[in-house]
């Protein structure tokens, strides 16, 4: 038996609509996470207040995944039909996805506790500057092809953030065989490392919209 395309799925109900607006809160909340440590690690910018624009966001986004696992159990249970399964499997994996963004943001964000006090700001912004303002863009258009079903919007992201995660790896490789300080060279690396489970991330909740509900996560793999 095979499962029809997150599409698919919405086309036979309409009780997942405010799971989906629940999700989009959540990857919006992780996005303006991003945006805080992000700034603080690469460009800089002041720590300020990382309990509210950090810690409070992640908490949340802990409850909203919280509250759409118990709607899900709560849609099966009581009005839930075989024919919704499928459904509620999405919404499991999407949290869990979400759920890990705020966890490798808020790593990004400790890195910075690590960097040297003599801190050659321009040093950071060369090696991560551009991959920055990929996985800030790769946060919007998650969202909305998740948001929308947009199954060829939601198949360029994928194929963007595995391209992505590739020339992280490649600029691991440079790194750790260049001439820079050791500590600089870590923080650089574990910054890469932690940007490439975040688009790994925003690609399984596209995977979510292309591919059957079976195949969620291993979009590039071929079925035996």
């Amino acid at each position: 038996m095979g499962f029809g395309s997150f599409l698919d799925l919405f086309k036979e109900d309409n009780w997942s609509n405010q799971l989906v607006g629940r999700i989009g809160e959540m990857l919006e909340l992780a996005e303006s996470m991003f945006t805080f440590a992000s700034g603080v690690v690469v460009d800089g910018q002041p720590n300020d207040d990382p309990q509210t624009k950090l810690y409070d966001r992640d908490k949340r986004i802990n409850h909203l995944e919280r509250k759409i696992r118990r709607r899900v159990v709560s849609r099966l249970s009581v009005k839930g039909s075989r024919a919704e399964v499928p459904s509620a499997l999405i919404f499991m994996n999407v949290v869990k996805d979400g759920e890990r963004l705020g966890d490798y943001i808020k790593n990004v964000h400790e890195v910075g506790a690590m960097q040297p006090e003599n801190l050659d700001q321009d040093l950071y912004r060369k090696w991560l500057g551009g991959p920055t303002a990929v996985v800030s863009e790769l946060f919007g258009r998650t969202r909305e092809a998740f948001a929308e079903s947009d199954e060829a919007h939601a198949g360029k992201v994928i194929k963007d953030a595995k391209n992505q995660g590739r020339e992280y790896e490649k600029m691991i490789r440079e790194i750790t065989t260049s001439d820079l300080a050791t500590n600089d060279a870590v923080c650089l690396v574990l910054v890469l490392r932690f940007y490439k489970r975040l688009v790994s991330h925003m690609s399984n909740i596209c995977s979510t919209v292309v591919m059957p509900v079976d195949m969620i996560d291993f979009y590039d793999e071929p079925e035996n």
